[in-house]
């Protein structure tokens, strides 16, 4: 049995991160009988979730995750499309991890009211005594890990105009397909689903979320995804 370990529901998505929504997706996807359960911390092989445990042994990063089920179990996420237009893909999948993410982060940790009603409450298991300065020392983490990355240096506008041309890129190249890369599912759509819905989320104030929600063809293409792959959740 293969067991996927995340973080678990939040703010009325299936993770609060957007990489454990695309392992999720991409074990719905794989179609192998696997069960999910909530991370253990001391056994986390990256210090991150989402990981994969597989015949005793633990795959961490959802990226290695995916090419683990290639590997090893012979899923393919191709969808049968050509080289070149896996390229593509892989290219927005790179842009919406290493980028679009990092703005979202900046959305939910650095902001107060978005901090207190979101992250806040990852800490509510720590022994009171200490929760808070749990809480002050990640987040300050969390603002040192944004500032060397760059985009903690930007303003709020830049920021915002900076998620909007993301949110106008995939919208620009999903077009009228069903799927991003034409009729057919692939890898790249669980990557897409997964931070495009994590950053459509409603619970937080963000303009960028706003703006996302405002788009009906990335809507309905995430209705879609969600729909075919976890009907439990709605869009």
């Amino acid at each position: 049995m293969l067991s996927l370990y995340t973080f678990g529901p939040y703010f009325g998505m299936p993770d609060a991160s957007p990489f454990c929504i695309k392992a999720l997706l991409l074990m719905k996807m794989s179609g192998l009988p696997h069960d999910v359960k909530k991370v253990e911390f001391s056994k986390m092989p990256k210090g991150k979730a989402p990981y994969l445990q597989s015949n005793g042994k633990l795959i961490g990063d959802s990226h290695f995750v995916q090419m683990h089920l290639e590997e090893k179990f012979g899923v393919d996420f191709s969808g049968g499309y050509s080289a070149v237009e896996l390229a593509k893909g892989y290219a927005v999948a790179r842009m919406l991890e290493e980028h679009l993410y990092f703005l979202m982060v900046q959305i939910r940790w650095a902001d107060g009211d978005n901090f207190q009603r979101g992250p806040s409450h990852f800490f509510d298991d720590a022994p009171a005594v200490v929760r808070p300065f749990i809480r002050w020392i990640v987040r300050k983490g969390i603002f040192k890990t944004l500032k060397l990355q760059g985009l903690g240096l930007h303003t709020f506008d830049e920021r915002l105009e900076l998620a909007k041309s993301d949110i106008v890129s995939v919208e620009t190249m999903l077009g009228q397909n069903k799927y991003f890369l034409g009729d057919r599912v692939s890898g790249v759509d669980a990557v897409i689903t997964g931070f495009l819905w994590s950053a459509s989320c409603s619970h937080f104030d963000s303009p960028a979320g706003e703006f996302l929600r405002s788009r009906p063809l990335i809507m309905s293409y995430l209705a879609r995804m969600v729909n075919q792959y976890l009907p439990e959740y709605k869009v």
